[in-house]
């Protein structure tokens, strides 16, 4: 079984810590199943805290995936993660993501 695969697995049973442990493979493909799987589970802090570091990855397919996930989140503080993105990404299809994530809090 591939990591993807176990990550799915291991999402699929609610096992988010386990998750997390995939979050520094230098795998791009990897890095977007965890988010994939742990994306769901936004309100937990850890998982929030993981999604956060990952909205400033250097790929910007990675901080896309990530600040989608964050748009599922509520409050304070995924709002103001997310208006920070807002100001400080340079890409235009994460730039996009923010905009529908922070369009999702209202």
């Amino acid at each position: 079984m591939g990591k993807i695969e176990k990550i799915e697995k291991l999402a699929g049973k609610g096992k988010v810590e386990k998750v997390l442990k995939f979050v520094g493979d230098k795998d791009k493909e990897v890095r977007l199943a965890v988010i994939a799987g742990v994306a769901g589970k936004i309100e937990d802090e850890d998982v929030r805290n993981t999604v956060v570091g990952l909205t400033e990855d250097a790929d910007p397919d990675i901080r896309k995936a990530a600040i989608t996930a964050l748009g599922n989140g509520r409050g304070s503080y995924v709002e103001t993660r997310l208006r920070y993105a807002l100001t400080h990404e340079k890409d235009e299809k994460v730039l996009q993501a923010v905009r529908d994530a922070l369009a999702k809090q209202k």
